[in-house]
């Protein structure tokens, strides 16, 4: 069981890893985030509800909160693309097995160990070896919560789990309740453009839909700080889609970050 869960971490980390790809080839054509961020939510939820129809079912205080945590990490994640780039942002994204870590043990009561504490500092080293850049204090700022929300998802995640919650009320919760919020932001840029439909759309389907669905099933045979490990695979995942897609060209610290990111997820399965 959890190497199925282990199969399914990977299964989302290299969905995950199309959303770099994308969202650069939306940015080409004049996407917007926020409305990315809109029509993600609603592509997610419509699909969301064909398979899920209890809506009654997340009508609660904690499915809601689901969904505010969910647009949050979105708008942040998304938000410091457009403005520090992809690579700034994910080499603090994925510092979120460290910030999982610190509320694990008090709040989810999941198992950690010394193997799981240096697999996430190998995946903190790794990413941003793959990412090595010069860092500005607005950059730590918005990295670190892009990294924190990040953890956040994943930590209230397991929480409803352990609360009994279905993986399809989870999701549901998710692109639901995220909606509405999606709805606020998209006040802030109206104009809609085409590209930013179809980003959204994709985003919706592949990275929301699926993704989460392969995620959740994931952590449930799992636990979270494994699951937030195996998540950090996306940017292996997003180097070789930007190689085939992007005929983009490794350097030789990419490499050398991308195995050791693959090392801690060896180290984390055994």
């Amino acid at each position: 069981m959890i190497k199925r869960g282990i199969l399914d971490l990977v299964t989302a980390s290299a969905l995950w890893g199309t959303i770099g790809i994308v969202t650069q080839i939306g940015y080409e054509h004049n996407a917007n985030v926020f409305q990315i961020i809109l029509f993600r939510s609603l592509s997610s939820s419509l699909l969301v509800f064909m398979v899920f129809r209890n809506v009654k079912a997340i009508l609660d205080r904690i499915s809601l909160i689901m969904g505010v945590v969910a647009v949050i990490f979105y708008e942040t994640y998304v938000y410091s693309v457009n403005i520090l780039g992809a690579s700034l942002s994910a080499v603090f994204l994925y510092t979120a097995p460290l910030w999982v870590i610190l509320a694990s043990k008090v709040y989810l009561k999941d198992e950690i160990n010394n193997r799981k504490i240096l697999a996430s500092i190998i995946v903190v080293i790794g990413v941003y070896i793959i990412y090595f850049s010069k860092i500005s204090i607005v950059s730590i700022g918005w990295g670190i919560a892009s990294g924190f929300t990040y953890a956040l998802l994943i930590i209230y995640s397991r929480f409803m789990q352990i609360k009994g919650y279905k993986d399809q009320e989870i999701l549901a919760s998710q692109a639901f309740w995220s909606l509405p919020f999606s709805l606020l932001f998209f006040i802030l840029s109206p104009n809609l453009t085409s590209s930013s439909i179809l980003t959204g759309i994709y985003l919706g389907i592949v990275a929301t839909f699926l993704a989460y669905i392969f995620f959740y099933r994931g952590m449930r045979l799992t636990d979270s700080i494994t699951a937030s490990i195996l998540s950090s695979l996306e940017p292996v995942f997003t180097i070789i889609f930007a190689i085939i897609i992007l005929h983009q060209v490794l350097t030789p610290l990419q490499f050398l970050g991308s195995g050791i990111i693959i090392f801690s997820s060896i180290l984390i399965s055994l």
